[in-house]
């Protein structure tokens, strides 16, 4: 709540001629009113102890869990911090993980607006946006933690950061290096690679991480990727970059390169589209694709997505988990939304939608959480 008083000193900063005048005073009284409500708001979301998981088991056991959001780069706030939609999300995310710890999380691209990470603020920026949103899962051990620490509220449980560029990080030009060279030297379990990567992760879970754009602009050539999706051991294999399947260019190379491959992949994570979205890709090779963005800004959808089933403009983010169940195992994707606005205190944070695929990428939709299963199409 210690903002509070910085909201109440708008009335005296007002100038004397305004202070007479009834509407600006009544409007500042006003405002400074919503300004304490939203700050004594996010004080009480963020001390309130974490009740059952919003993403409860699906049917079966669990046997790996992946946390998804991307977008996530917004530049502090000097003032309302607290409210920041990347602060709110991240809040969310790790009370999640409180309740059903995870195995990964995956930042799915834009990691520093506007324009990538820049080396005079390097420090300042690491701390914004990453180590205070995200404290209770960054590993501080390396030769640079101390310089960007600061104080977590939260369990601290590190888990591997893995990270893909997305369109705002390849701005300045030394910025891809400096995320895969230089964070790292702060932030010792971030892990971003700007040529196609494949982490190998237990039960058969393979992340095959890229950025079609870094390729296109190497004179198109895909063959890195497609060596990495024939490289992947799977049988499980998660494709993790800032774009989604659309219409538009980069999209549509890497779906081409996609199907050359020869091999199945299930799911594609992204972002971009700063919003929650499930597509299903059909054809030859199908999958589920989800779109994760709306880790700080929100925006109304620009491209549309391959197989569109659901949207929602709404920030939150994205679990992956696979299920060994009575039908056998599948990767089950659950939507995380929370309320929009932090003042918005009767809007619980909950699963918005749920999408499982198989081994052979068919995709269906799942109950929610307590609803009832949905009608067959």
């Amino acid at each position: 709540m210690a903002r509070a008083p910085q909201a109440v000193n708008l009335l005296a900063a007002m100038s004397p001629g305004a202070a007479r005048s009834s509407p600006a005073r009544w409007f500042a009284i006003a405002l400074a009113v919503a300004a304490v409500a939203v700050a004594a708001g996010s004080h009480w979301a963020a001390s309130r102890p974490p009740g059952p998981s919003v993403t409860p088991d699906p049917d079966g056991r669990v046997l790996l869990s992946l946390l998804a959001l991307g977008d996530t780069g917004e530049p502090p706030r000097r003032f309302g911090r607290d409210g920041q939609q990347q602060i709110r999300v991240a809040r969310a995310l790790a009370a999640e993980t409180q309740r059903r710890p995870a195995d990964a999380l995956l930042l799915l691209g834009d990691n520093f607006y506007p324009d990538g990470l820049h080396e005079s603020e390097i420090e300042p920026r690491v701390r914004a946006n990453l180590t205070e949103p995200y404290c209770a899962f960054v590993d501080l051990s390396a030769p640079l933690s101390s310089h960007v620490a600061v104080p977590c509220g939260d369990p601290v449980h590190p888990i591997p950061l893995y990270a893909v560029l997305g369109n705002h990080d390849v701005e300045t030009e030394d910025s891809p290096r400096l995320q895969e060279e230089v964070v790292p030297q702060y932030v010792a379990n971030w892990h971003l690679q700007r040529e196609p990567q494949v982490v190998e992760l237990p039960e058969g879970v393979s992340l095959v991480l890229y950025d079609p754009r870094t390729l296109l602009a190497k004179r198109g050539d895909f063959e890195p990727f497609v060596q990495a999706v024939r490289a992947a051991r799977g049988p499980w294999r998660i494709l993790v970059s800032h774009y989604p399947f659309t219409d538009r260019t980069p999209a549509v190379a890497a779906l081409r390169a996609l199907e050359s491959a020869g091999v199945p992949a299930q799911l594609q994570l992204s972002g971009h589209e700063h919003n929650l979205e499930i597509g299903v890709v059909e054809g030859p090779h199908p999958l589920l694709q989800v779109v994760s963005g709306a880790g700080s800004d929100l925006r109304v959808p620009h491209q549309r997505l391959v197989g569109l089933r659901f949207a929602a403009r709404l920030p939150g983010f994205a679990r992956v988990d696979l299920v060994e169940g009575p039908d056998g195992r599948r990767l089950v994707v659950s939507l995380v939304a929370i309320r929009e606005f932090g003042w918005q205190l009767w809007v619980p944070t909950r699963v918005v939608a749920r999408w499982s695929v198989d081994e052979e990428g068919r995709a269906r939709e799942e109950p929610l959480p307590g609803a009832a299963a949905p009608a067959a199409n």
